[in-house]
């Protein structure tokens, strides 16, 4: 029902059709000591009830029923996006660790790695935002603008928005010691081109730099601090492997915060 939520306040922005899919399928499950099995009229209810909660805010929705093994959820949805030709992915997210995903099949990690559009994960009922929308659109490096930052004006479409754009400088050290420090006309230029795009798409918009910290924890503790409804990242959408080893601040920002996470679309080439 959080990600119903946030779908609604994201679609009333705009003339929005909304699917609501579930993915159905008839193997047992031990849970709570007791073994459970999802009957498919439990299945229609939970599409039945978002559909109906979608309806009621003014929202064009229709629902579907998908089957598919517990290990292919994420295949699932990810083929009726492709299908639908859809903008934008939402997902609820419990806030699995890397190695807890792999074991239990965290459909949030899977749909990175499944879609090149954007996905919205959400973890929590969004608060309820007075006044314009807060994004904090965290921006890696110049590969990242444009994607993360057509994220953020999409996300603050006809609702008026704040952005705060902000940028981690990183200081690398390899394994024979050698170190690489973030030149500052780098840093500047990404800043400066986030700016330009955001204010040429007449989004109120301001930039800050942190110097250090992990990547994650830095954003997530700047958008608490400054009470964001939003964050926007960009994302290679490495799989769980790929993350364990090269480190994937996407994967670690939703264990981080719990404010949704909005990943920009993936270019690829």
């Amino acid at each position: 029902m959080a990600a119903v939520d946030l779908s609604i306040a994201f679609a009333k922005a705009a003339a929005t059709t909304v699917i609501v899919v579930h993915v159905w399928n008839l193997e047992v499950h031990q849970a709570h000591g007791e073994w459970d099995i999802e009957t498919r009229p439990e299945a229609e209810k939970l599409i039945d009830d978002a559909v109906t909660r979608l309806s009621a805010a003014g929202v064009r929705a229709s629902g579907q029923i998908l089957h598919a093994d517990v290990a292919h959820v994420a295949s699932a949805i990810a083929e009726a996006a492709r299908q639908a030709q859809a903008d934008l992915v939402v997902v609820g997210s419990r806030g699995l660790s890397d190695w807890q995903s792999m074991l239990k099949h965290s459909v949030s990690h899977q749909l990175l790695t499944a879609v090149d559009c954007p996905v919205l994960v959400v973890r929590a009922k969004p608060p309820v935002s007075s006044g314009s929308r807060r994004i904090l659109a965290a921006i890696a490096g110049c590969d990242d603008v444009h994607p993360a930052v057509r994220a953020a004006i999409a996300a603050g479409s006809g609702v008026g928005a704040e952005v705060l754009v902000v940028h981690v400088a990183q200081t690398l050290v390899g394994a024979q010691g050698f170190a690489y420090v973030e030149p500052q006309e780098e840093i500047h230029a990404t800043i400066d081109k986030a700016l330009s795009l955001l204010k040429e798409a007449g989004i109120s918009c301001e930039a800050m730099v942190a110097h250090a910290g992990p990547v994650a924890q830095v954003v997530a503790q700047i958008a608490a601090g400054w009470r964001a409804d939003v964050i926007v990242i960009g994302s290679s959408r490495m799989g769980d492997l790929g993350s364990m080893i090269l480190g994937s601040v996407t994967h670690d920002l939703l264990r981080a915060t719990e404010r949704p996470l909005l990943v920009a679309e993936r270019i690829r080439g």
